[in-house]
């Protein structure tokens, strides 16, 4: 049977998928012979049909309907692609592998004895910054299918000893103060710094907040600093050592200078200053200049205080006292006694601004007698006497100070403190020991012997 060519045919729509899912185009072949034109819902059954039902761009589809745009491909369907996750990061603040070298300060000045040795931390400074991992989000291709995104990751790291997480995630901090080292994987935070060597240009000086240990000795020049305690075991040689704890040098304290507010402990100590709020103790003492604000002893039975001066706020227990060879020896005892070597002090510094001022007075009374005769000064005259007289008024403020101060320190030297110095072996003659005001020289050798205050305020010695 012959085709009629002649009969109407309606047009077309065809639909073509991304093989990704990501894009759906259509083309529209025209009618022919008056077949049906395309319109809106036509496109939208097909497309339908085809399995593409998400990201459909209505107005794109409305477009080639009302515009009968026949044999073209248009782009009618776009996915939303997934967004995979960002990797959480970590970001420190300090170098990991220690780099000992010279430090150079903000003005450019090198300390060649500051190595950079200790990286001192307190608690809450910051030791990483973190960035926490994201999920990113699915994405949906234009058949409506799900595309599961890759979530991030979250960095590697770890929390060492005195180091937390903040409770947000987003940092480490120090949980307490210390020297920060990198050390199996992760920063940690040391409450006690030990060198296992001697402390010396390879070291440096140290400056620390925690205890600091020295397995080996401390070398003339070099500087220990604590906010806690410090332990030699070696000697310490012409060095100096300063500890809000205490200190304790298990051999010699030699040529050095030594302040804790603690105690101080010391097998020998040979010309050294040594300041201590705590207890001081030694084998012995040979000239050295000693303050101590707990109690000052020696141990054992050879040693003492040899040479040198020795104050102590307490009571003093000792081997020995001075030398056969008579090497002057001042032992001053407590508190009162300090009292008294600044009441010398006030005196001349009030014998002196009283000097001061006397010449002063005579100075403006002869100007003021110029004055009188003249009626008036030259001017340079005058700026003298301007200046003359206010120097007069502060040196009289000066010595009113000075004076209320030599009361305030007789109202405390009425109140005498009995302390005494026992010495277990021998007191040489060179010996001076001041208790209160009073002072006593020794002339003569002493053997066991216990120096004290007497109730009418001198000082006698008594055998133990």
């Amino acid at each position: 049977m012959p085709v009629n060519l002649n009969l109407p045919v309606d047009c077309v729509v065809e639909v073509s998928v991304a093989r990704n899912g990501s894009e759906a185009f259509v083309t529209v072949e025209p009618p022919i012979n008056g077949g049906a034109e395309v319109n809106f819902g036509m496109i939208m059954d097909v497309l339908k049909g085809n399995g593409v039902v998400y990201g459909i761009k209505e107005d794109v589809v409305r477009r080639i309907a009302n515009e009968k745009r026949y044999s073209e491909r248009t782009l009618v369907a776009v996915w939303t692609p997934s967004v995979d996750g960002v990797d959480g990061t970590i970001t420190y603040r300090f170098e990991k592998q220690l780099k000992i070298a010279p430090v150079e300060d903000e003005n450019g000045f090198v300390d060649y004895k500051d190595l950079g040795l200790i990286r001192t931390v307190h608690k809450g400074d910051v030791v990483a910054d973190i960035t926490l991992p994201t999920e990113g989000s699915p994405g949906t291709d234009v058949k409506g299918k799900t595309l599961r995104q890759r979530l991030g990751k979250k960095a590697s790291y770890s929390v060492g000893t005195n180091t937390e997480l903040t409770e947000d995630g987003l940092q480490i901090v120090c949980s307490s103060d210390g020297n920060i080292n990198f050390r199996n994987g992760a920063f940690c935070v040391d409450q006690v710094v030990t060198i296992s060597g001697n402390v010396d240009a390879s070291v440096g000086n140290i400056k620390f907040v925690g205890d600091v240990i020295v397995k080996g000795e401390v070398l003339e020049g070099f500087t220990i600093s604590s906010n806690s305690n410090i332990i030699v075991s070696g000697n310490v040689n012409g060095a100096s050592l300063e500890a809000d704890g205490d200190v304790i040098i298990k051999k010699g304290c030699i040529n050095s200078h030594v302040i804790a507010h603690g105690s101080v402990t010391t097998e020998f100590c040979e010309r050294s200053n040594i300041e201590c709020d705590g207890d001081l103790s030694s084998t012995s003492f040979v000239i050295c200049d000693v303050y101590c604000g707990g109690e000052l002893s020696t141990k054992g039975n050879n040693g003492g205080f040899l040479g040198g001066k020795y104050t102590c706020l307490n009571s003093i227990t000792a081997s020995n006292i001075g030398t056969k060879s008579y090497t002057p020896t001042q032992l001053t005892v407590g508190d009162n006694a300090l009292l008294a070597q600044e009441k010398e002090t006030v005196l001349k510094q009030i014998e002196k601004s009283s000097g001061e001022l006397e010449k002063i007075t005579l100075v403006i009374n002869f100007l003021n007698e110029k004055k009188k005769e003249l009626h008036a000064l030259p001017e340079d005259k005058e700026v003298i006497l301007g200046n003359a007289c206010r120097q007069k008024v502060l040196l009289g403020v000066e010595i009113n100070k000075l004076r209320k101060r030599i009361q305030e320190i007789d109202l405390s030297l009425a109140n005498r403190q009995y302390l005494s110095i026992d010495c277990k072996g021998y007191m040489y003659p060179g010996v001076k020991i001041i208790i209160n005001d009073a002072v006593f020289k020794v002339e003569s050798e002493y053997v066991r012997s216990r120096v004290s205050l007497s109730d009418d305020g001198t000082i006698h010695a008594a055998p133990l």
